[in-house]
């Protein structure tokens, strides 16, 4: 009877559990570098699958895209220079922790050369143009270890930014002029998952924290491109009530009734299985023969 009773109890606590909130480590949305078009491409959900090709046949003979140096501006219209990918975000509010992991390798993979870029997390136009710099990072490729791609990981400051109608959330890369050689670049594929990623949380490690640029006045432009409309999942895409930090705060709430909840029913539960003086039998013996209560 105990036994079924503790039975019970514990499906009751489970069930319970099930509807009741509880926080994850942290919320967070995930963008690839999508391997298709030059210089604007799209930030996809998942990497394609196979090898990468050689995103610039017209360039050089090596996989991925070369990129030469540049002086950065946000205006540059050489589409040898800069490289561009995009996501429709319209109307919406994003508030979180970006950064950014990129694959790189000097021109030809020479390891005499090192190499310098920068990475630019933008506000733009559905068609690419018009952007405002939310916040910008430079990369830096040491003499030596260019002979293979490179990994570099970028954090950026925390954002709170609302995006207009028919506005994009973009990542550009450009080559600095500084830079010793020009650069390539591996993304869209498998081995080389390059991305944008957004969290509720700051990325941990030993990652570059880039300083947050206020947004620089950008012109209407009326888009010519018409694009699925692609929302971030919540609490990374807040809505125009969320102040900054409340994406994580709102689970503090449920996080703590759901502890109060699991721990009350697990001390009942106990409390059913384990009494004092009832976790041994006792005997009294009537004539000779021991009777168990």
């Amino acid at each position: 009877m105990r036994c079924a009773k503790a039975v019970r109890f514990s499906l009751v606590a489970m069930v319970l559990a099930l509807f009741v909130p509880v926080a994850s480590a942290a919320e967070q949305k995930t963008f690839y570098l999508g391997p298709d078009d030059l210089p604007i491409a799209s930030l996809v959900n998942s990497p394609r699958g196979g090898e990468m090709p050689n995103f610039d046949l017209g360039r050089d003979t090596q996989p991925g895209l070369l990129l030469q140096r540049s002086v950065g501006v946000l205006d540059e219209d050489d589409e040898t220079r800069f490289q561009q990918w995009q996501v429709a975000i319209s109307d919406e509010r994003l508030v979180g922790y970006p950064s950014v992991v990129i694959w790189s390798a000097p021109a030809d993979f020479d390891p005499e050369m090192g190499g310098e870029f920068s990475v630019k997390l933008l506000d733009c136009s559905q068609r690419g143009d018009a952007c405002a710099v939310l916040s910008e990072a430079d990369v830096t490729i040491e003499r030596g270890a260019g002979a293979d791609w490179v990994e570099s990981n970028v954090a950026l400051d925390e954002i709170d930014h609302e995006f207009g109608n028919s506005r994009s959330l973009a990542i550009r890369v450009v080559v600095s002029e500084t830079s010793e050689s020009d650069m390539m670049f591996a993304y869209g594929y498998p081995k080389h998952r390059s991305r944008l990623t957004i969290s509720t949380e700051p990325p941990t490690g030993d990652l570059e924290v880039a300083a947050l640029a206020a947004p620089a006045p950008f012109a209407d432009a009326a888009s010519d491109v018409e694009r699925t409309r692609r929302l971030l999942s919540p609490p990374v895409s807040a809505s125009a009530s969320t102040g900054p930090g409340e994406s994580i705060s709102q689970w503090v709430v449920p996080l703590g009734l759901s502890t109060v909840l699991l721990t009350a029913l697990g001390s009942v539960l106990v409390s059913r299985l384990v009494r004092p003086g009832r976790h041994e039998q006792r005997f009294v013996t009537r004539r000779g023969v021991p009777i168990s209560r």
